[in-house]
């Protein structure tokens, strides 16, 4: 019987593959606002190995006309360009002194619908849990300019808020998650500029490195694997993820040492890696697309699995170039050392 794409992705992460291409996943965004059917034709020619992309539909008018928002925080979005991520125009807790009147959003609950469509997805593909961004939430509520400051000027406000949003968000509305039987639960948080942390490596151990080990303990406990995003330049919490027991980490690896992360890395915890869609997928040609991918690929994960492709499509990618990202991405394979 032929491995379904659940089979595929779980067989990766555990380093159990049985050879052939590289599990995937495509990420459309606003995208499909812009090339429109040609583009999603070519998504559904390709497939994915994490959700059916014949449910993939095109971005309504109510997402990509959005200008202002307020969050489930209380934090207000303005947007100024179509489906993108919003600018933070107003934070609720920019004073300290509302900390303690400051009410934590309600934890999305799993419903019965919820449950039965996570059983059948399970029937091919492996099931996901989102999990809201915890340092994300943490700038969001503070501004970044002044949650950056707090951690050397306010500690003691900083561990209170931490505090709080771990016991009374995060770890129930992983707990709430758990209930779908998840195979993975996605936590994301961006760490990097494109050259170094954004705070140093002894801060970020002292006040994160216990939140994280606390999110990913739960999700083990619960079966899920803990996958991790994080952009920019995050090489030197790398050991510190695989030392929680992170089973995947979804890096901006094209601003590291390819080489050199992935030798930390082999063996011990499954990339997802980013590729370069801030020249190569924009400036390049569908050749250096190829090229790229495949160079990339070639340094990371082993025959035996620690590697998952992905190919996300970005507005300013010309469509040559996409279509070259998803031929590539859909058919490597890592047999041979």
């Amino acid at each position: 019987m032929p491995m379904n794409s659940r089979e595929r992705v779980l067989r990766a992460i555990e380093y159990r593959s049985a050879g052939g291409r590289i599990p995937f996943s495509i990420s459309a965004h606003s995208t499909l606002a812009k090339y429109g059917e040609p583009l999603l034709r070519m998504i559904r020619d390709t497939g994915c190995d994490f959700y059916d992309v014949n449910d993939l539909k095109m971005p309504d008018a109510a997402f990509m006309n959005k200008t202002t928002d307020v969050d489930a925080w209380g934090c207000r979005w303005d947007y100024a360009l179509p489906g993108k991520a919003g600018v933070m125009s107003y934070s609720p807790l920019e004073d300290w002194a509302n900390l303690k009147s400051y009410k934590m959003p309600a934890v999305p609950r799993v419903s019965a619908k919820d449950i039965a469509a996570a059983e059948r997805t399970r029937e091919r593909y492996p099931v996901w849990g989102p999990v809201e961004g915890f340092f994300q939430v943490m700038e969001n509520l503070r501004g970044i300019e002044n949650i950056m400051m707090d951690f050397y000027t306010q500690p003691e406000e900083v561990q209170k808020l931490i505090d709080r949003m771990l016991t009374e968000y995060h770890l129930p509305a992983i707990e709430e998650q758990l209930k779908l039987k998840p195979d993975i639960l996605g936590l994301n948080d961006d760490w990097g500029t494109q050259t170094a942390l954004l705070i140093s490596p002894e801060l970020w151990r002292q006040f994160m490195k216990p939140v994280y080990k606390k999110m990913i303990a739960l999700c083990h406990q619960g079966g899920a694997k803990a996958w991790f995003h994080s952009c920019g330049y995050t090489r030197a919490i790398l050991p510190e993820f695989i030392e929680l027991g992170l089973d995947v980490i979804n890096p901006q690896i094209c601003c590291m040492d390819v080489a050199e992360y992935s030798e930390v890395a082999r063996g011990k915890i499954t990339i997802f890696p980013d590729v370069d869609r801030q020249h190569v997928l924009v400036e390049g040609n569908p050749d250096d697309v190829r090229k790229h991918i495949r160079e990339l690929y070639d340094k990371l994960g082993t025959p035996q699995g620690g590697l998952i492709g992905q190919a996300p499509l970005e507005p300013e990618m010309p469509l040559e170039n996409l279509k070259a990202m998803l031929e590539i991405v859909s058919c490597y394979t890592r047999d041979n050392e």
